[in-house]
């Protein structure tokens, strides 16, 4: 029973079962026949081969179907072979050099099929992984082309190029390209830089290199090629991560590289008089002129380094010292529930050339983590974006669009980028809130104890507090982060520096005394110019506070918020809930264990209980990066602008808070209140 699902598999790609078969074939039939120079001395080659034919069948086969795969697969490698014998054969009659080397070489390989279905499976992927296959793919076949000129070398770039068309003949999509598929500086240059040191190192395995850039390797030794390969790919690493050591290391490289070539192949020729240009066949001199223009091509790509030097290296990141110009397009534009904690220190504030909106965001490392979702009318939101990755490419950034809702992730994800499930937002319908009914139980009791007690509640903004309250409001806010066995968390988590805003207001609790007990704050929420609700920050309890009071508190902002004519409360989001907690997905499921691990000290879980209360919709939130490889760097710049302060002791702290639940569990003291501290 086990094998019928795999067979089941296996008969929606029946074009790649002939095709590994049929490779297979042609693999051992190259590697007897000795006909492909590569598979004799590399049988590693002819195994990697195969594997890249096999995927790039498959991969082709889901994208375009199974007839276009054949098709493709079939016609295009054929007439690649036919359209570089043609060009040998031209050449080789006018007396053309490189011709005459390539006669008689096999002009098909299995490579050449594996590139051909790349390039047209390309066509079929979202935007972000198609322009990144086709830059691999251009990489490779360039470089392999130029330094190692072999037949197969020729019919494998004219595969890639015919496959390109082919594909985007078929799928139309891929000949429309959004913003965010342009070519940076930055990626020309490190593509370069990779060609030359990939092509220095293949000079030197390949059997009887013949490319226009084959000369480098008798230039210099075999470990000086190696050295100067092995650190053109490390520049390469730095450019592609905005490093200046990488600037600083290709420039060093290339200087040292063009000076060696032209002296052996310029300056020691012209000094013994061996270069010549009367009496010489069209072989002859195109040989000289190779040699004599070797040192050129690093050359060039020395002189575009130095020239856009300052592209290359990442800019360093500085925070918006005014948030005024956000707040003026907070008010009068639409940026989600989460928007106003783009105005909060430590973020900067980008805006697009046209004035459609703007993002708020800040960079750790070499990744710029948006603040929720982009500030700009729903109709804008697309170029917003699109203009925001281009500016995170030109300064060597990863965006990581953090915390934002679906219609983001709906225009990200259809283009190839990763959506990750980060957290859940409660949001209340204040119109039809109230108290009634068994569900807000907890509520009417804690709204009833408030009454008896003497316990009100005060609507207001920090700037309006007296002396006294404004040390008690203090007193509360550090009393809690004090408390906690990690240090407080910041990024969209706000605390009591964050309350000092005229557009945020306060709900306190004061008891019979006069004396502060709770405090919430709340976040003015804006659509298409209007105020229309308010997002839950700040939520802390004094220890004189009864318990329920900061249900109380939320209570009583929702009642007021429907008085005023407003339609929307949001309770925020809560950091690491399931989006749906019977999922079994990967994600999901670490999202819920890493919940679990942070539990003693933040108490996500019960503050998503305790948000249960109310009845709210549940909105999920979203961390969408352009691939799943970046994810582990874009969590630790996540973890970094989290929790700044994190040092190895705190996480031994946490391991002794997680024994001290375990013997409270064991103990049976499983009841369940409001957090003191609950919060976002």
């Amino acid at each position: 029973m086990a094998i019928r699902p795999v067979l089941d598999r296996l008969r929606r790609y029946p074009v790649t079962l002939v095709v590994t078969g049929a490779i297979v074939v042609l693999v051992v039939g190259a590697r007897l026949a000795h006909a492909e120079p590569d598979f004799p001395h590399h049988p590693p080659v002819a195994c990697l081969a195969l594997v890249a034919t096999v995927l790039a069948t498959a991969l082709a086969e889901r994208t375009l179907g199974s007839v276009r795969t054949a098709v493709i697969g079939v016609v295009v490698p054929t007439v690649a072979v036919l359209g570089t014998q043609l060009a040998v054969t031209i050449g080789d009659a006018l007396g053309e050099a490189h011709a005459e080397a390539t006669r008689g070489q096999p002009m098909l390989a299995p490579s050449v099929i594996a590139v051909t279905l790349f390039a047209a499976a390309s066509a079929g992927l979202p935007a972000q992984r198609r322009w990144r296959m086709r830059t691999v793919l251009w990489t490779l076949t360039l470089t392999l082309l130029l330094f190692a000129g072999h037949g197969s070398d020729v019919t494998r770039a004219l595969g890639a190029l015919l496959g390109t068309a082919a594909g985007a003949l078929v799928v139309h999509r891929a000949s429309r390209p959004t913003t965010r598929d342009h070519l940076t500086p930055r990626t020309v240059v490190v593509a370069t830089l990779v060609a030359l040191g990939g092509g220095t190192l293949v000079t030197l395995v390949v059997p009887d290199p013949d490319g226009v850039l084959s000369p480098f390797a008798d230039a210099m030794s075999d470990r000086a090629g190696v050295l100067v390969g092995v650190l053109l790919l490390v520049a390469a690493w730095l450019v592609h991560h905005g490093r200046r050591a990488g600037v600083v290391v290709a420039t060093g490289v290339l200087v040292v590289l063009t000076a060696v070539l032209a002296d052996v192949f310029l300056i020691e020729p012209m000094t013994d008089s061996a270069v010549q240009w009367q009496g010489l066949g069209l072989d002859e001199v195109e040989w000289q002129v190779t040699l004599l223009g070797a040192w050129v091509v690093p050359a060039a790509v020395l002189l575009a380094i130095l020239v856009l030097r300052g592209r290359l290296v990442r800019a360093p990141f500085r925070a918006a010292s005014e948030p005024s110009a956000l707040v003026a397009m907070l008010r009068g534009g639409d940026a989600g529930s989460l928007g106003h904690m783009g105005t909060w220190r430590g973020n900067a504030v980008w805006s697009h050339p046209d004035g459609l909106g703007a993002v708020a965001y800040r960079v750790r490392g070499d990744v710029a983590l948006t603040v929720s979702d982009p500030v700009c009318a729903a109709a804008d939101r697309a170029a917003v974006i699109d203009a925001f990755v281009v500016h995170c490419q030109d300064n060597g950034w990863i965006p990581a669009f953090t915390s934002v809702h679906e219609p983001v992730r709906a225009i990200l994800a259809p283009e190839g980028w990763t959506a990750l499930p980060v957290g859940v937002e409660a949001v209340l319908d204040v119109t039809t809130f109230d108290l009634r009914g068994k569900r807000r139980q907890d509520l009417r009791t804690a709204s009833n104890r408030a009454d008896r007690e003497g316990v009100r509640d005060e609507w207001t903004r920090f700037e309006q507090l007296d002396a006294g309250q404004r040390a008690e409001v203090e007193a509360i806010c550090t009393r809690w982060a004090a408390d906690r066995r990690l240090p407080e968390m910041g990024f969209t988590l706000g605390g009591f520096r964050e309350l000092d805003d005229p557009d945020v207001r306060l709900a306190l609790a004061v008891d019979a005394s006069d004396r502060v007990v709770a405090v919430t704050s709340w976040l003015p929420v804006y659509a298409h110019g209007a105020l229309t609700g308010y997002t839950l920050d700040v939520m802390r309890r004094g220890d004189g506070g009864m318990p329920g009071v900061v249900e109380f508190l939320i209570a009583r902002t929702a009642l007021r918020s429907r008085e005023a004519g407003l339609t929307t409360l949001s309770l925020s989001g809560t950091p690491l809930a399931a989006h749906d907690p019977a999922s079994h997905a990967v994600m999901d499921r670490g999202s819920r264990l890493l919940a679990r691990l942070l539990e003693p000290a933040y108490g996500f879980r019960s503050l998503q209980r305790f948000k249960e209360k109310f009845g709210a919709a549940h909105e999920p939130l979203w961390l969408v990066v352009p691939t799943p490889l970046h994810v582990p760097r874009v969590a630790r710049a996540l973890a970094s602008a989290y929790l700044p302060g994190l040092r190895p002791r705190h996480l031994w702290e946490l391991r002794r808070a997680h024994r001290a639940a375990g013997a409270t569990a064991a103990a049976g003291a499983g009841r369940t209140e409001t957090p003191a501290g609950g919060r976002d």
